[in-house]
């Protein structure tokens, strides 16, 4: 965004002052030129410099702003762009850019008041609506946002994005026709967009219809050679036999031919996701290195945030009486967590096979709850996920895959009556290779890029949870991946029956679920239950060593079947 200018000038006073003041404009249109001219860093010295002299102008605090904005300097920014607002409550741009902001870095409801009043000054704006959506989606209201959604679509007809937005909501809520229909109109609208056909594509994988996610991807290839995504989604679908200029077509890519770290690390993901298939593991080794540590520079790990974050609830909660036991009456809420990748989608799938269930996925339902309990000192925070979830589904039971539950568990279990935990993991080496491979695009995940960092969380997560397993044993339930794809039909029904529920032979083949899956693992969830990735890490130790010397240091077992007996410890 280029530099706000305003020739008004309202500086008065004695020829001192005034000579003060004209160098501190000369000063601010300065910055304005070296803002447009795209030296961000020099206009962002001058901006500091004017509001340390108190040269109050709206302008300067919303360049400032912005700029901070373009460094992911958020703090800075949301400060600055209020301090536009006190001078200028009735400008909508520092409104919807707070909005922006605090939606992206998962301050939910502080977004919602920012984005309203953005929309309520500037009506006809259309990017103020589609940003009060995506909070509401946020803040799991999907009737709220279908409604405006609705009424946007009406407002600006010829904009295909409120269309796709109206595709996922209905995907939310289990309504898949309309979300088909919402997604096809979105392309009617902007038939040569490929962003309006990939959100049709990531609806088609969620619910299994490959030939028609193939169909459209290679659509979207026609129209844009350099769209990375769909290079890395067709390297996980395509048949090699059938489809064998594809997959030449994405080894030939090179890195250099696109533009940005995000675009070059997709297809190298692409890349080595065609090598691991055709066995040919130190090529495919090779493209994940380089991927990962591009990924890194984009978005660096979390893992002192994450850690410390876990380890902190972990030790409040044990110094507090109010969390010490499971006050469990009867099932309701089933939250499914573990490290990514540790076949949590696979026991999502299993638990949807019975009609009674509505798999909720990957959402921020609990954190929500959370936040708008705090106040309530948690009392509230049963009743208030059961409203919530009552917005997607009037089902029985409801699961909840949001991983980084794991670390709420003592609320989970000690302030949720209706409510039970299974803790699922596998092979350390094997998860982390799985990690390391996955490609995460949204927050909280980027520790995976770093094969040391995940080492450090699958063992920190393990021990928290073994802890948690200690105290609340009757409202945890730890299962065994690598035990469960060898022996599917005995591990399935030990879980069916701690959960209370009748044996049902459907349970072990999950792939036949007709709900959708909107996860990296999407692809794997519509295959029969199978063990081809057990001590797959082996075709990766080289890259993997520095993971294996550590849990050897840290005597932590590397074989699944002795993991269990860590529980003991």
């Amino acid at each position: 965004m280029k530099g706000f200018m305003n020739s008004d000038n309202n500086y008065g006073g004695n020829n001192k002052k005034f000579a003060f003041i004209k160098k501190l404009d000369e000063k601010y249109y300065q910055a304005i030129n070296l803002q447009n001219s795209g030296q961000l860093k020099e206009a962002l010295k001058i901006y500091d410099y004017l509001i340390k002299k108190k040269y109050i102008r709206e302008e300067v605090f919303l360049n400032y702003a912005n700029i901070c904005q373009q460094f992911n300097e958020n703090d800075m920014a949301i400060t600055l762009y209020k301090n536009s607002i006190k001078i200028n409550p009735k400008n909508f741009v520092p409104f919807f850019k707070m909005g922006f902001i605090l939606n992206n870095n998962g301050r939910y409801f502080e977004a919602y008041p920012f984005a309203k009043k953005a929309i309520e000054i500037q009506p006809n704006l259309w990017q103020g609506y589609h940003n009060l959506i995506k909070i509401l989606r946020n803040l799991n209201r999907p009737n709220e946002a279908l409604e405006i959604s609705r009424n946007a679509s009406k407002k600006f007809s010829d904009n295909h994005l409120f269309f796709g937005l109206k595709g996922d909501i209905y995907s939310e809520l289990g309504d898949f026709q309309n979300a088909e229909n919402s997604y096809k109109k979105a392309i009617e609208i902007a038939p040569e967009n490929v962003e309006a056909i990939y959100g049709y594509v990531n609806f088609t994988m969620g619910i299994g219809d490959k030939k028609n996610s193939l169909d459209l991807l290679k659509k979207i290839i026609k129209l844009n050679k350099f769209h990375s995504m769909s290079y890395y989604s067709l390297s996980r679908l395509i048949d090699f036999e059938e489809d064998t200029s594809i997959k030449d077509k994405i080894i030939s890519l090179k890195e250099s031919d696109f533009k940005d770290n995000y675009n070059k690390y997709n297809i190298l993901f692409s890349k080595s996701y065609i090598y691991h298939r055709l066995k040919d593991y130190e090529k495919s080794a090779e493209n994940l290195i380089k991927a990962n540590n591009l990924k890194l520079i984009d978005k660096p790990s979390n893992i002192e945030k994450v850690l410390s974050l876990s380890n902190n609830i972990m030790n409040y909660t044990l110094k507090n009486n109010f969390y010490s036991s499971s006050n469990f009456e009867y099932l309701k809420n089933i939250f499914i967590v573990g490290l990514p990748r540790s076949g949590s989608t696979l026991i999502e799938s299993i638990l949807g096979i019975n009609g009674n269930v509505y798999n909720l996925g990957e959402t921020s339902i609990f954190m929500n709850v959370y936040v708008e309990s705090e106040n309530k000192n948690l009392k509230n925070l049963d009743s208030l996920y059961s409203n919530y979830t009552k917005n997607y589904t009037n089902k029985k039971y409801t699961t909840n895959k949001t991983l980084s539950n794991y670390m709420y568990t003592p609320y989970i279990v000690s302030k949720m009556n209706y409510s039970k935990i299974i803790y699922t993991f596998r092979n350390p080496l094997d998860n982390i290779l799985s990690m390391y491979r996955a490609k995460f695009t949204g927050l909280g995940n980027e520790y995976s890029s770093s094969i040391i960092d995940s080492a450090k969380y699958y063992l920190n997560h393990f021990k928290i949870m073994r802890h948690y397993k200690k105290k609340y044993p009757e409202s945890i339930y730890f299962l065994n991946y690598d035990e469960l794809v060898n022996n599917p039909e005995e591990k399935i029904k030990n879980l069916i029956n701690w959960l209370g529920w009748n044996w049902d032979e459907n349970y072990i083949y999950p792939y036949k679920s007709k709900q959708a899956f909107f996860t990296a693992s999407n692809v794997q969830v519509r295959s029969p239950i199978n063990n081809i990735s057990v001590g797959g890490w082996r075709k990766y130790s080289k890259m993997l060593s520095k993971a294996e010397n550590y849990f050897k240091t840290n005597k932590f077992p590397l074989e699944s079947e002795l993991i269990m007996k860590e529980l003991s410890r």
